[in-house]
């Protein structure tokens, strides 16, 4: 059987639960080369690899340091599930001046002369 001619590099390319199933096999594979094993260079592999399916870092490692049990996929997968909600509801950055003047008296308008 022939290699793919393309990569699979883009998040287009995985459905939703097929991408969630890869970042659940990294995420134990990566607990067990860090964690049990200690091999450096097997851990390296992986997070390359994950830097190279565009996966981002930050929700491995909200997975692998949330308090589950890394080999229990419904556990991890109901962590992961939290942790897309919480990135796909909108956050309000930046101090906007409602947020920097709450709970302070607004200043009265000046009425100021056309001289």
């Amino acid at each position: 059987m022939p290699a793919p001619t393309q990569g699979c590099r883009s998040r287009d390319r995985f459905t939703a639960s097929t991408q969630q199933a890869l970042v659940l096999l990294l995420t134990q594979q990566l607990a067990d080369a860090q964690f049990r094993r200690g091999d450096r260079l097997g851990s390296a592999r992986l997070w390359h690899e994950v830097a190279a399916l565009e996966i981002e870092p930050e929700r491995i490692t909200a997975l692998l340091y949330g308090g589950q049990d890394c080999h229990d996929r419904e556990a991890l997968r109901q962590l992961d599930d939290a942790w897309l909600s919480r990135q796909s509801s909108p956050t309000r950055s930046g101090w906007g001046l409602q947020r920097l003047h709450r709970n302070r008296p607004r200043l009265p308008k000046r009425n100021l002369s056309r001289v």
